[in-house]
C-alpha cells in the first residue's frame, strides 16, 4: 500500500485508442493504492481425490480510495454551492470521464457514405483501447472495473472516491531490493 506522503509524484491518466479524452494529472493522489495478485487455480473433485489445474495468475488489481481537493472558488472561497465551477471539481469530472470512456472509441462523425445501420446507432463502438495509469515511474495499462464517489455531509467541500483498476500490462516495474532476498 502506498500513500501520498510516501510518493509525492502525482498519478497521471491517459487513454490509448480512438477516444478523444485529454490526459489528466491528479491534483491529490489517492489516500491508498492497494495492489493484489491472485493465482488462477481450478480445483476438481475426482474419484481418486482432487485434481488441481494451475493456469497462472489473474490480472493484477489496483484498488484506491481518496478525496478530491477542496472546492475553492476564486471569488467566494470554500464553496459547495458553486462546486461545479471549481478547478478541483473539473479535475474530478475529467477522471470520471476517463472511467466512463475506459478506452472505447465511438463513431462521432457521419458522412453521406455512412451506412444507414451506423446512422441508426450513433453510439456504435468502433475501437477499443485501454487506460494508462502512470505512478511512481511505473506504467499500468488496463481498464477500470468499478468507480464510485460519495459526498459526505461531515466534509462538505470535497468528494470521496474509490476505484478498482484491472492491469493488463506493467511497464517499468521496480526491481526488488537484493538485500532483502
Amino acid at each position: 500500500m502506498r500513500t501520498a506522503r510516501q510518493s509525492p509524484v502525482p498519478i497521471q491518466w491517459s487513454i490509448i485508442g480512438a477516444a478523444n479524452i485529454p490526459s489528466l494529472t491528479m491534483l491529490i493522489n489517492p489516500a491508498n493504492l492497494d495492489t493484489s495478485y491472485s493465482q488462477l487455480i481450478n480445483e476438481t473433485r475426482t474419484l481418486g481425490g482432487f485434481a488441481y489445474e494451475y493456469w497462472g495468475e489473474q490480472l493484477t488489481t489496483l484498488s484506491a480510495t481518496g478525496k478530491t481537493a477542496m472546492f475553492v472558488d476564486a471569488e467566494s472561497g470554500l464553496t459547495n454551492k458553486d462546486q461545479r465551477a471549481t478547478e478541483s471539481y473539473q479535475y474530478f469530472m475529467s477522471l470520471l470521464n476517463i472511467y466512463k470512456n475506459n478506452g472505447k472509441g465511438y463513431q462521432t462523425s457521419f458522412t453521406e457514405k455512412t451506412s444507414k445501420a451506423l446512422r441508426a446507432n450513433p453510439n456504435k463502438l468502433i475501437s477499443l483501447g485501454y487506460v494508462i495509469m502512470i505512478f511512481d515511474k511505473v506504467q499500468y495499462d488496463g481498464y477500470f472495473e468499478s468507480f464510485s464517489f460519495t459526498e459526505d455531509a461531515s466534509m462538505p467541500f470535497n468528494l470521496e472516491y474509490s476505484f478498482t483498476f484491472k492491469v493488463m500490462r506493467i511497464i517499468g516495474q521496480k526491481q526488488l531490493n537484493k538485500d532483502i532476498l
